[in-house]
């Protein structure tokens, strides 16, 4: 087990989210895919997003560092508070500057991050070429201990391939690599170890575990609660564009609020389950076409009464000021 113990006290937030929507133009209509996302990061803390596939975690990373692709996309609220700075505010050529530098990104799908066209060391050293002023000698250095690092056998050789040469989990290792080769302060982690098998997997948390220890925030997104529960000081669920509840990860765990939350971990398989079928969320997630009036978990929650179809709650504070749920009937 990774500790996730972490003494950084320090009250100026990392990243401070406050209010982001994010809307996209499609055939049909207008979705909003993060409607009213608000959280913080420490540096050095490890925040956890998590929620099903479609509920908005991977269109509230990529707004950070302003990957968003417009159109069809626009974030049309918010603020993205960066070290001080409101990165929706910043011109695109200050973008450029912390992109890479500043903020590092692990894409989910690296066979569409990576360039087809260019070996794997010419991809790694572009982000030197930006960002640094290292020669030849030493940009080829750093990527061989980095390749080293993320666990590729043969960095040599793999820095001569190019993506299609190398296995899905060869390429996300790549991927890892270049997020974090220049040490940046934010990592944006989009299920960075899905990919790859367990050895691998822990290899890669130890080093993500090694740069929060140097104040490197992250933010991870991920649908393994058992990686949430390794890895993370803070949890934010998310639910059909809403952050439904945030609190520390043992708070989380151990006293859920949200009926979606609850949902969630009591979902996780368990040794001693029996041969019974697997415990589910019934119901579908609503349309983002059509989003109810009320709360969106409204037709699949247990405890539904009328005022959740008709009102839409608000994240509050429940029994600590660190654990917050939308939902009226969190705290009875």
């Amino acid at each position: 087990m990774l500790s996730t113990s972490h003494t950084n006290q320090a009250s100026v937030p990392l990243l401070e989210v406050r209010d982001l929507t994010v809307e996209f133009d499609t055939g049909d209509g207008m979705i909003r895919a993060a409607d009213g996302v608000s959280f913080r990061l420490k540096a050095g803390e490890v925040l956890g997003l998590v929620g099903e596939s479609g509920c908005g975690k991977s269109v509230t990373a990529m707004s950070i560092p302003r990957l968003i692709p417009q159109p069809p996309g626009r974030i049309c609220t918010g603020e993205i508070l960066f070290a001080g700075e409101d990165l929706l505010q910043l011109p695109i050529s200050r973008m450029r500057q912390i992109r890479g530098r500043e903020i590092g990104v692990i894409f989910q799908e690296p066979m569409t991050a990576l360039s087809p066209l260019q070996r794997i060391e010419r991809q790694l050293a572009e982000v030197f070429h930006l960002h640094t002023e290292l020669n030849a000698v030493e940009i080829h250095a750093q990527c061989l201990d980095w390749l080293e690092k993320v666990g590729i056998s043969d960095p040599e050789r793999s820095l001569r391939c190019y993506p299609f040469e190398l296995s899905g989990g060869m390429r996300q290792r790549v991927m890892i690599a270049m997020a974090l080769l220049l040490q940046p302060k934010l990592v944006i982690a989009d299920e960075p170890t899905t990919a790859l098998d367990v050895t691998i997997q822990a290899q890669i948390l130890e080093l993500l575990q090694d740069m929060r220890r140097e104040d490197t925030g992250l933010l991870l997104i991920t649908h393994d609660m058992g990686v949430i529960w390794e890895m993370c000081d803070q949890v934010a669920v998310m639910y059909a564009s809403h952050i439904v509840e945030t609190a520390p990860v043992k708070e989380l765990f151990e006293h859920p609020l949200h009926p979606y939350t609850q949902g969630l971990l009591a979902s996780i398989p368990s040794l001693h389950h029996g041969n019974g079928p697997l415990p589910h969320i019934p119901g579908q997630v609503p349309s983002l076409l059509h989003p109810p009036k009320g709360c969106p978990f409204a037709d699949r929650c247990p405890k539904v009464i009328d005022q959740c179809r008709r009102i839409m709650p608000s994240l509050r504070s429940v029994n600590a000021e660190t654990h917050q749920a939308a939902c009226w009937r969190a705290g009875e």
